[in-house]
């Protein structure tokens, strides 16, 4: 039995694609070891220390700041995690990688980096800075396994670490569901997600507005965001006056909605999006998928042939697009489906207990 560390900024109750990946990673790993998370304490209801499916979750009190969170006591407490464990698995993007990566090589502990993302914002020193936070986790890794070399390579990145780099599709886990979402109207275009601006759900809503008006578009997906407010509070703006627009929240499960809808459209044009986690749980439910056709994000459909690429940032195209999606219907892209088998995260574990 292996004595396994995760860091991650955000763990569950936290929903974001980082988080459930190492949600079903830990879970996973925890049948066979014992597994250890540290992440912040983001909410004050939150437990410091509690297990959930097996999983001793550490969490470390801090304040806000944007996205981030700063936790002071962090390099103490994740020391004495780190000593009392064999592997450690942190995950970029994250400030508190540092303190992981460096007692890791003092301590002589094995160390893999899952490299999610590149950190992306509007701030070019801040960029930087995280950037080099980051290198000693980077260079001092075993491995670096990264969610498809499509985005690695498709955005320049980690060109000096390609002798280290392991490519493992995230984990993609669906409860599959007979259910539905009543929803009216006769074509349901869905989106499934965060509203955060890496998503580029303005794109999404000016495409819609050109659409007929049989079309509805439901958003769905958590309602507490990290650093969001004021995209959230212009995403409502776009949406508030539009009777076909419908928000719903946070759903219990997923297949539920993707049996709901016509298809599933992800937006995103920034590198703050490597996969779209939803887009391969959408296809692997049997619902075609309209992604932007940037690297990482596109490979689901890429492989799959369950749905549709557009243009980044093309809100005409990505209407005809949705126009095309709900003429060819479900059953369509079912027939040309292929490779599904690859978005499994039975094979995600395997892969990871491989290189632990």
């Amino acid at each position: 039995m292996k004595r396994i560390l995760i860091g991650v900024t955000y763990y569950c109750p936290y929903i974001s694609g980082v988080s459930v990946y190492a949600k079903i990673l830990a879970e996973e790993l925890a049948k066979k070891n014992r597994v250890e998370v540290i992440g912040a304490k983001f909410q004050k209801e939150l437990k410091n220390e509690e297990i959930i499916n097996n999983v001793i979750i550490n969490r470390v009190q801090g304040w806000q700041i944007g996205k981030g969170f700063l936790m002071w006591q962090y390099p103490i407490i994740s020391f004495k995690k780190v000593k009392n464990n064999d592997i450690v698995n942190c995950h970029l993007p994250s400030i508190e990688s540092f303190w992981l990566a460096l007692w890791a090589k003092i301590l002589k502990k094995k160390l893999i980096v899952t490299f999610h993302c590149r950190f992306d914002s509007e701030n070019k020193f801040l960029n930087l800075i995280i950037e080099l936070i980051h290198l000693p986790a980077l260079i001092w890794a075993e491995k670096i396994v990264v969610n498809s070399l499509d985005y690695v390579k498709g955005n320049n990145l980690l060109n000096n670490y390609q002798d280290k780099i392991v490519e493992i599709f995230p984990p993609i886990k669906i409860k599959k569901s007979g259910g539905r979402i009543k929803i009216n109207g006769k074509y349901k275009i869905g989106y499934l997600g965060r509203i955060s601006k890496e998503k580029n759900i303005e794109c999404l809503i000016k495409a819609f507005l050109k659409l007929p008006k049989n079309y509805v578009l439901v958003l769905a997906g958590p309602e507490k965001i990290v650093g969001e407010k004021k995209y959230q509070k212009n995403i409502l703006n776009l949406i508030k006056k539009n009777e076909n627009i419908f928000k719903i929240g946070e759903i219990d499960n997923p297949v539920k909605f993707f049996n709901s809808i016509n298809c599933l459209v992800l937006p995103s044009n920034n590198p703050l999006e490597s996969f779209g986690m939803v887009a391969a749980e959408a296809i692997k439910s049997g619902c075609p998928v309209i992604t932007s056709d940037i690297p990482g994000v596109r490979l689901p459909v890429k492989l799959s042939k369950m749905g549709e690429l557009f243009e980044s940032n093309k809100s005409e195209e990505l209407k005809n697009k949705i126009i095309l999606v709900c003429k060819n219907g479900k059953e369509f892209y079912k027939k040309r489906a292929k490779n599904l088998e690859l978005f499994d995260y039975k094979k995600t574990v395997k892969k990871y207990e491989k290189i632990f």
